[in-house]
């Protein structure tokens, strides 16, 4: 009897840039009625980071779209596609980071395991591919809003605050899109999760697996809307970004 196959798969990663520190994973799977968030999670170390992949993967092959820069060969300063966005979104107030081998090891080191693993950083390849995504772009490109909502930064209750706009956002403005993100048991569960009794550590969790979920909508928008429908700032050599573009194709607008 042949294996029915799984719906379509695409995985979402923030990533942390320094080992110490937790990252975030999410799965969405493409149903009949849109995409459905199945799982989200904290993710403590490297071998956590890899495991989780591995389990997610399957055997249909799987996007992944990583929130953190995975191809850097740069000694110091910015790379190219680094600095082309900061041009784009400067209006914008999105944040300008200094991407080299000192100071985004970590996330390189993962990048590079990951394509040891089998994943084509190619955008337009066929089977299982990683791309790296900035997730402060893509808010402002999808959620059409000025500037981006800030997770992880100020005192706790700031951060609350900002889980509680983002994480509606998110659900909303998604609800909308092409592809459209639908109503699942994972999503109820992360849109409604407790914020005022939540410490800074649970506040954490949550600002990981929503930046993992919006990161795993752009591997299903990537599929879906094809690269085509993508920006592509830089090149494999040097490092890239891919963003969506908008909610909808220009088709539908």
């Amino acid at each position: 009897m042949s294996r029915a196959p799984r719906p379509p798969r695409f995985l979402g990663l923030d990533l942390a840039w320094a080992p110490r520190h937790s990252s975030g994973g999410a799965v969405l799977e493409m149903h009949e009625d849109g995409l459905k968030l199945l799982s989200s999670c904290s993710l403590r170390a490297h071998e956590d980071i890899l495991s989780w992949v591995a389990r997610n993967r399957g055997r249909d092959g799987v996007t992944l779209a990583v929130n953190a820069p995975i191809i850097v060969e740069n000694m110091g300063g910015q790379r190219p596609c680094d600095v082309a966005m900061h041009e784009h979104f400067a209006t914008h107030q999105v944040d300008e980071y200094q991407v080299n081998l000192v100071n985004a090891s970590h996330p390189r080191t993962i990048g590079r395991a990951l394509m040891r693993m089998g994943f084509d950083s190619d955008p337009s390849a066929d089977g299982d591919k990683v791309v790296e995504t900035y997730n402060q772009a893509t808010q402002v490109l999808l959620f059409g809003i000025d500037r981006p909502i800030r997770l992880k930064a100020g005192p706790v209750g700031a951060r609350k605050d900002a889980v509680a706009r983002f994480r509606e956002t998110l659900s909303d403005t998604l609800s909308e899109a092409t592809p459209t993100l639908v109503d699942s048991p994972a999503l109820r569960e992360l849109v409604g999760a407790d914020l005022p009794s939540s410490n800074g550590s649970r506040i954490g969790e949550l600002e990981e697996r929503l930046e993992a979920v919006l990161s795993a909508y752009t591997a299903a928008y990537l599929n879906v809307r094809g690269p085509e429908d993508c920006a592509y700032l830089g090149d494999q050599e040097s490092g890239y970004v891919l963003l969506p573009t908008s909610r909808q194709p220009a088709t539908e607008s």
